[in-house]
């Protein structure tokens, strides 16, 4: 009903579809924690949206200016759009595909970040996948309409839904995400200063040797903050057998190595739900920074080791 009152609507396109996949690109590679995003990087991404629109925008031109009678080729029909079409399906598969390199090879690094969490890359997979369903849908309409010659937007409600869908998503949670990342550095860089020239202070159950030189190899780099740390990598940091490793140990602690881990990263949140120096971040902000991958997992560990839950152990320290 607008377009036919107003009739200039009608030519009015904007490509956005070129731009989402490009976004979402830049969007995880600075969330990986890339502070610098090369000039020839983002050409590559951002040039196709421009010269599609200027295309676009010089037939325009040629319309009003020149010709009156010409007629703007159809989206729906064969002609340049739906070839440009093609072209967009192509270009949006490759970017997700090195999207999805790019976080495979940063969860393939075990080397450890105190920066950035890669135990928070499998939404980003999540995305991927729903678009790259976003994409079929897009390639079986535009195979429609060249084979049935067709010239109605209605095959391509599908892929319409599926990408709003999809800004949705990336909007809702990267803005969630986002959110809680930068109020885990902030919640990082206060603990710096609070455990500069700060000892352990694990109970130790013998006087092992081996043992203490192992704890202190944890505690003063502060390994346990990796979510990703395991025997061997922590064999490859020591540059001791992952057998020694948790012998040592398991006789020195009682607990196996996921035990002994996240006992010290409960110590940590228990220090941090006391204090009332980390009241405005989230118990879930408090878990994560203290090494756990997920809620349950924190959860389930601080039950075990507290028989308590975190909100229950903050209730009750500051509520004695």
């Amino acid at each position: 009903m607008l377009i036919s009152r107003i009739s200039l609507l009608k030519y009015i396109y904007i490509p956005w579809h070129w731009l989402v996949l490009p976004m979402f690109y830049l969007y995880v590679d600075k969330f990986l924690g890339n502070t610098v995003i090369g000039v020839k990087k983002r050409f590559l991404l951002l040039s196709p949206f421009f010269i599609i629109l200027c295309i676009h925008l010089s037939q325009l031109v040629y319309k009003f200016f020149f010709n009156a009678e010409y007629q703007i080729p159809s989206h729906f029909k064969r002609g340049i759009y739906i070839y440009l079409e093609f072209a967009s399906f192509v270009f949006n598969v490759v970017v997700m595909i090195y999207t999805f390199k790019i976080i495979s090879a940063y969860e393939k690094d075990l080397t450890f970040d105190f920066k950035w969490v890669k135990s928070e890359t499998n939404w980003l997979k999540k995305l991927i996948i729903t678009g790259l369903i976003v994409c079929v849908l897009w390639f079986i309409a535009i195979v429609f309409v060249v084979i049935y010659n067709l010239n109605q937007s209605l095959i391509f409600y599908p892929m319409w839904i599926g990408i709003s869908i999809l800004v949705y998503w990336i909007g809702y949670v990267g803005l969630n995400k986002s959110t809680q990342l930068r109020k885990r550095i902030e919640l990082r860089k206060k603990r710096i200063l609070e455990f500069k020239n700060k000892k352990g202070k694990y109970n130790l159950s013998s006087e092992s040797k081996s043992f203490i030189k192992i704890e202190k190899q944890i505690k003063q780099k502060k390994l346990y903050l990796n979510p990703n740390l395991n025997l061997q990598l922590l064999s490859k940091i020591l540059n001791l057998s992952q057998g020694y490793i948790s012998q040592t140990l398991n006789s020195n602690s009682q607990l196996n190595f996921n035990e002994y881990v996240n006992s010290l990263r409960i110590d940590d949140a228990k220090h941090m739900l006391k204090s009332t120096d980390f009241d405005n971040y989230t118990i879930v902000a408090i878990g994560l920074e203290c090494g756990f991958n997920s809620k349950s997992s924190f959860y389930s560990a601080f039950k075990k080791f507290t028989n308590k839950t975190p909100s229950e152990f903050k209730k009750n320290v500051r509520n004695p």
